[in-house]
């Protein structure tokens, strides 16, 4: 999955902020599958919330590595991982 795919899938959940976690609800139609949900941590957050249709993958890296204060490696790391983990939620579906 592309980091802009992200942002065009972002009005098919539900987002609620539960302490330091994000919770994603897909919906279907316009009825949330509570059934069905999907914590973000910090750093998945932190994604989600800052992706846009323009953002690029180099983007998030530098945002993260600032934000975050860690290397590029594992900002990369962390995008990949968070993009394959959504990818195989939505395929479960």
């Amino acid at each position: 999955m592309e980091i802009q795919t992200l942002y065009q899938l972002k009005s098919k959940f539900v987002a609620r902020e539960v302490g330091n976690e994000l919770i994603l609800v897909p919906l279907t139609g316009n009825v949330a599958q509570m059934n069905e949900l999907f914590t973000l941590n910090e750093t998945a957050k932190f994604i989600w919330e800052n992706s846009t249709e323009e953002t690029t993958i180099e983007d998030m890296e530098n945002a993260i590595t600032e934000t975050f204060t860690i290397d590029r490696e594992t900002a990369m790391k962390d995008i990949e991982n968070f993009l394959k983990q959504l990818e195989k939620f939505l395929i479960k579906k």
